[in-house]
């Protein structure tokens, strides 16, 4: 019988199997946001602290036991923690390698997205913090850096694992798996799925983890996100070919551990833990009832590393909440539930009593009016010395009569402020504030038409912040930030960041600074805008928009999901008026897994016809069933024009009404 079985072999075969239950003597770790870590040592019959060693506040992520039984815990910015096999404290094995470069936060630590213990030789370690990737010989004591040369500004890192002989794979969250070597990384994705993007552009599934057979040296499986399945490998991952799923896991599947053994795949997937005979492809759900019937009281239960007695399993993880609500508070709760229309300023003008119409016609409750543009141009009556002489103070309308006429209609105001593109700052004070060229020494221009001022310029951060201040102050009910990140298009390899203060810092570090000041600043809510393809994968170093650092700050989140602006053949599997629902839906659910309980998602929905050959009602109907199915909370529209008889005629039965 062959290894590989197709899902729908496995499915054919697919029994519950009455698994034996977890020996006596279950040691199980609990994992709290609250009171820290607890641990029982009697399937869960009493409960003791295990906390010694540990900061006062810190927020676990993860627990990961090695072949030996020590445990390593990855928080979420107190770094990591080891704790040898019989001991009961903990030590941090932590590398001021993996320190924020934050001016906010200098002693916090990066989220590390991966980690791994050797088997075969004691005290090796692999670590990765999203783009960089760090190994140890030692236990942790000593960390030193794994060149990733062109490819860390394109990679997320998501997994590692070590092989018996102690090679080390990494994988990524939309480049595959690759193996590390003295050369570099080496890809190791053939016969992995791929979703083509464009002609010659595609991506992979986001691989959650991989697990060498210790048994067996050529023997690797991996384990993809949402819903991408199990893959199996006899050739040391050169080749890959699908094994299926656990039974009743979609496309919101996140897998949280995977190990094999002795002819067996274990997985961790969401709250549940599962094995598979590979030869037979008969699943059986491992439960570990008595211990979950248990849980003591107090704190917020987050995971559950059940380690069997006997020795019959593998460390096994259970994650509670997996797909968490956001947390609410006031501002959060204010900007959720919005269903807008964006209006530019000339189509406010021209027809604020039309756009008022649509709206309610479409039930929906909330307005983006451009207050900043993507000129630099404001449309506010400002006291703002530089914004003076910058000369961006343009034709300003009368914002408090509009305010006031939407307050009285129920509509929630949300002020639109372009941020890092900006033609006046850049040329504001000798250009002293954009982006530079390090070719030419010169300001640095990308695509034709669009001026970036530097990130990292205080004056480009506090300007914007003021303005926002301003806006708040007018009656706004909602700042909203977009193009919060760093340029796309161009030479951008030849950009020069002359305000930079952290030579070996990540782009969205720089953004959740300036996000955490925004809001610091505000007493409204804060809602961004992000790049669509963010909304469907981690991305890697580029831009800058990292999902849920973005939604553990901001009050809402908004994706641009805009099936046009996608590659031409992306999930062009789904025909028709299927394919915008698809993406709309998919990355709904994907944006709200990856930004866990931070702040509701609000996509931007597509209201003009570009690259749409399928274009009119049942196109808008498509994006909102699939954005409502997903689970996000509301939507907006975009028309650069203002014109809105599409959406209208989908949602409100009828053209809209006069000016």
């Amino acid at each position: 019988m062959s290894v590989f079985r197709t899902l729908a072999a496995a499915l054919a075969l697919y029994l519950f199997a009455v698994s034996p239950a977890f020996s006596a003597g279950t040691r199980a770790v609990l994992l709290t946001e609250n009171i820290g870590l607890l641990v029982s040592d009697n399937d869960g019959k009493s409960w003791r602290r295990f906390n010694e060693g540990l900061p006062g506040t810190i927020i676990p992520l993860s627990i990961i036991a090695d072949a030996a039984g020590n445990l390593y815990l990855l928080t979420r910015d107190s770094g990591v923690f080891a704790s040898p096999v019989g001991s009961k404290a903990w030590r941090s094995i932590n590398s001021d390698l993996f320190r924020l470069r934050s001016e906010l936060h200098p002693d916090r630590y990066r989220k590390i997205t991966a980690f791994a213990a050797g088997d075969a030789r004691p005290g090796s370690l692999a670590l990765a913090t999203k783009h960089s990737l760090y190994r140890s010989h030692d236990g942790g004591r000593n960390w030193s850096s794994i060149p990733m040369k062109s490819l860390e500004h394109n990679h997320y890192i998501t997994a590692l694992a070590f092989t018996p002989s102690g090679a080390l794979y990494a994988g990524t969250s939309f480049h595959g798996i690759y193996r590390v070597t003295d050369r570099g990384l080496l890809s190791s994705s053939a016969g992995l799925p791929r979703e083509p993007y464009s002609a010659d552009v595609f991506f992979f599934e986001e691989v959650a983890a991989i697990a060498p057979d210790g048994s067996n040296p050529d023997m690797v499986y991996a384990g993809l996100n949402f819903g991408g399945g199990l893959y199996g490998s006899k050739d040391g991952g050169r080749s890959w070919k699908a094994l299926g799923a656990p039974p009743g896991n979609g496309t919101s599947m996140v897998i949280h551990g995977l190990h094999a053994r002795g002819g067996s795949l274990f997985v961790s997937a969401g709250g549940s833990a599962w094995r598979l005979n590979v030869a037979s492809g008969v699943w059986s759900e491992l439960k570990v009832d008595g211990i979950m019937r248990r849980l003591p009281s107090g704190g917020k239960p987050l995971a559950l590393l059940a380690l069997d007695g006997s020795g019959a399993y593998p460390p096994l993880i259970y994650r509670m909440g997996a797909h968490e609500k956001p947390r609410t508070n006031d501002l959060r709760s204010r900007a959720s539930g919005k269903k807008a229309l964006y209006a530019s300023v000339p189509a406010v003008r021209r027809n604020l009593r039309g756009l008022i119409a649509t709206i309610h016609a479409c039930k929906m409750n909330a307005m983006v009016i451009d207050m900043k543009d993507d000129l630099g141009n404001l449309y506010f009556r400002t006291e703002n010395e530089i914004a003076d002489r910058a000369g961006a103070a343009r034709k300003p309308v009368d914002v408090r009569t509009i305010l006031g006429t939407l307050r009285r209609e129920g509509i929630h105001s949300i002020a639109r402020v372009v941020v890092f593109k900006d033609p006046n700052l850049f040329r504001y004070d000798g250009n002293r504030h954009a982006i530079w060229n390090a070719r030419t020494n010169t300001a640095w221009r990308g695509t034709e038409g669009e001026y970036w001022v530097d990130p990292y310029s205080p004056l480009v951060q506090e300007y914007n912040i003021a303005l926002s201040r301003e806006l708040a102050a007018l009656g706004f009910d909602e700042i909203q930030f977009d193009y919060i990140r760093f340029p796309s298009d161009g030479p951008t390899h030849l950009c020069r960041y002359r305000h930079r203060r952290f030579e070996d810092g990540f782009k969205s570090e720089v953004i959740s600074d300036f996000l955490e000041r925004a809001k610091r600043a505000l007493p409204v809510p804060l809602s961004v805008d992000i790049y669509g393809f963010n909304a469907m994968y981690r991305f890697g170093n580029w831009i800058g928009q990292d999902v849920e650092e973005i939604a553990a700050i901001a009050d809402a989140v908004c994706p641009m999901v805009y099936p046009s602006h996608f590659g031409g053949r992306y999930y062009r599997r789904y025909p028709g008026d299927e394919h915008p629902y698809r993406i709309v839906l998919d990355s709904g659910i994907r944006a709200r897994i990856v930004a866990g309980d931070g702040a509701p998602m609000r996509p931007y929905l597509q209201a003009f016809k570009m690259l749409s050959p399928t274009w009119g009602p049942g196109y808008i109907l498509s994006q909102v069933n699939g954005a409502l199915e997903s689970g996000v909370s509301g939507y907006t529209f975009w028309n650069a024009k203002g014109e809105y008889d599409t959406v209208r005629r989908a949602l409100g039965g009828g053209r809209p009404g006069g000016k």
